[in-house]
């Protein structure tokens, strides 16, 4: 049990590995972690004697080898908590020149998953004790809440054995049971009691007293109390409803449940391509699955108001429990580049599950808000203040043009102002993802192109500028502006729709939806492990992007 830790001595630092190598003097220099099993017992009658003054002698009043001071170890209680929890368990001991060595398992207290900790006491016969260790990050001080927890452990099975003797039956059963395994409980099982009474009445149970105990003769008297009728129940319900509290107990109740439904089921918000799946798709050919993803092209659209409530539902996307929802499905403007460039024929599973697997990235792994884009929000802001008039800069979430439902744009902000009409605004930081040292602006991540005047313009085909258009054409704004910032310089440039260049980009990427898309959304016809699919022209030719767009 303990082969876990027997490399345990070599993780220590010198000051740390000395006093640990003192303490084991006190047993003839043996490590309790490289002890062999069968040097191991279970028998609680071989345990020493240890008494709460043992316990109060040792962590209030023995001085630490490291502060050299009188330990005030307020954490005593919390030990105690660990015992009238269950949370020791495998209490075993053995005897070195005269010693008794006693290991046991405390359950971790943040990380009830993880291996338990397992500290060590080296007692006296007549339980003084004269050493401790503990594998935990605080183990170190000799003090931990794990080590007090195995004392009182020990305090209190000596108790009980004595207890045992004078009534000539086993007490044991006063005993904390083990807690091996937490599994969830229902509500009306479990103990609610503060760790307080549970202390009180652990310590009633085990402490031994000559006179027999007196029971009060106070009892509570339970009301007898009839169950409610059906018309009761309802009149409660009905009360409890009109009263707004939102009571999660009417969210089972089948004449209310339904007003505790996910809002995108409520109101004018339109049918989820998440929802799209049918395992009896996944039994159609290859030829017949792309004739009904043709039917559903045909006829999935998002009107003006859902788009607007979309948006509305997505604005703090950080938060909101339907942003992924929304975003199934659906090409958004940030990969739009690469939906364009993959091919049909064999294409990209990694970037087909983001689009129709969507997961909610951490800001970690994208770095997506860092200090840069802080500072740029800050300065574009306040020189647009400065050179527009009535400037307004918020907020938005999903914006979804009922021309083409397919597709969305998220920019990090929409602007307006008197001089310049409605327009969006992205932020991009390449100095935090990919640091550079150079000094060519026109070279900074393939990113911007020197113009014969000099002037610095992002790539046509560089995946920010596919962003712009997607943002700038699916919002339906006068303008996208976009500041990205590098480790050299700051860019700020101002696009308005590039007409000629979305009409390409539109057309690969009706087929892209209906080809690629729908099929794994309705059957998962890419991720199946016999899945094999090659278009060909004539699968292309029966469907052209103007069908599309006039549905």
């Amino acid at each position: 049990m303990w082969n876990m830790l027997e490399n345990y001595v070599d993780s220590l630092n010198p000051s740390s590995l000395a006093r640990y190598i003192e303490k084991t003097k006190l047993i003839d220099g043996a490590d309790p972690y490289r002890i062999m099993k069968d040097q191991w017992s279970t028998d609680d009658k071989d345990l020493p004697d240890i008494t709460y003054p043992d316990i109060v002698n040792y962590l209030v009043t023995t001085e630490s080898s490291y502060t050299l001071e009188d330990l005030k170890d307020y954490r005593s209680l919390q030990s105690y908590n660990y015992f009238v929890s269950g949370w020791v368990s495998d209490v075993m001991h053995c005897t070195i020149n005269d010693r008794s060595i006693i290991i046991a398992k405390v359950q971790r207290s943040l990380n009830v998953k993880a291996a338990p900790f397992l500290p060590w006491i080296i007692t006296e016969s007549n339980g003084v004790i004269r050493a401790a260790h503990c594998n935990c990050i605080t183990g170190l001080g000799e003090t931990c809440s794990h080590v007090g927890a195995i004392l009182f452990t020990v305090e209190a099975v000596v108790k009980v054995r004595q207890m045992a003797s004078v009534v000539d039956e086993s007490a044991y059963w006063l005993m904390s049971h083990n807690v091996q395994k937490i599994e969830f409980s229902k509500v009306q099982d479990i103990n609610f009691e503060s760790t307080e009474t549970l202390k009180r009445k652990k310590n009633q149970n085990v402490t031994i007293s000559p006179f027999p105990t007196v029971k009060s003769s106070n009892k509570v008297k339970v009301l007898e109390v009839a169950p409610p009728t059906e018309q009761e129940m309802a009149k409660f319900f009905r009360e409890l409803h009109e009263s707004n509290a939102k009571s999660a107990i009417l969210s089972l109740i089948p004449e209310y449940c339904h007003f505790y439904g996910p809002c995108y089921l409520n109101g004018p918000l339109p049918k989820l391509l998440c929802d799209l799946y049918d395992e009896n798709w996944t039994k159609m050919s290859k030829y017949e699955l792309f004739d009904y993803c043709k039917k559903i092209m045909l006829s999935f659209a998002v009107t003006a108001e859902q788009a607007d409530a979309i948006e509305k539902e997505t604005r703090d996307h950080d938060s909101s429990k339907q942003w992924l929802i929304f975003r199934t499905g659906l090409i958004t403007d940030s990969k739009l580049r690469a939906v364009y460039s993959d091919d049909i024929g064999q294409p990209s599973i990694y970037l087909l599950k983001s689009i129709c697997y969507p997961k909610k990235v951490k800001p970690k792994q994208t770095n997506c808000y860092c200090n840069h884009l802080k500072l740029a929000h800050a300065l574009y802001t306040e020189t647009m203040k400065s050179q527009h008039q009535d400037f307004v800069i918020y907020k938005c979430g999903l914006i979804i043009n009922p021309s083409w439902p397919f597709l969305t744009a998220l920019p990090d902000y929409l602007t307006s102002c008197r001089c310049c009409g409605e327009g969006t605004l992205q932020l991009k930081c390449l100095c935090c993802n990919k640091p550079d040292e150079l000094i060519d602006p026109s070279a900074v991540d393939n990113c911007f192109i020197k113009t014969e005047n000099g002037q610095i313009l992002l790539r046509q085909d560089h995946p920010i500028y596919y962003q712009i258009q997607a943002q700038v054409n699916i919002s339906r704004k006068a303008y996208a502006d976009i500041v990205v910032i590098t480790s050299q310089f700051t860019h700020v440039e101002r696009n308005q729709s590039n007409t000629r260049f979305w009409e390409i980009i539109i057309k690969k990427v009706i087929d892209y939806f209906r080809y690629i898309i729908l099929p794994e959304l309705t059957s998962k016809f890419y991720t199946r492990s016999n899945s094999k699919l090659a278009i060909t022209d004539d699968q292309n030719k029966d469907f052209t992007g103007e069908e599309a767009l006039l549905s």
